[in-house]
């Protein structure tokens, strides 16, 4: 049984790191194309989902926050 759990939890953990590392761009593109998806199925207005971004930052007490617009087509909010 420890080899299942041990096995499970390292499947977790490579799983967290290619999904959230962001060495790589397609980590990038799956989420923003998450962002995409949530956006378009939750809210019907988007600067109310842009505004939700900014809360979440806010929310977890975030220090540095980051509002980049690339190619005047992009929007990306980032923070710590």
């Amino acid at each position: 049984m420890t080899t299942n759990e041990t096995s499970l939890r390292q499947c977790i953990e490579e799983l967290s790191a290619k999904n959230t590392d962001y060495k790589f761009p397609e980590q990038a593109i799956n989420q923003a194309e998450s962002l995409k998806s949530l956006s378009s199925d939750l809210y019907t207005d988007n600067i109310r989902f842009i505004y939700e971004l900014i809360q979440n930052a806010d929310d977890a007490q975030a220090r540095n926050i980051s509002l980049t617009i690339l190619e005047e087509k992009y929007f990306i909010i980032a923070h710590n």
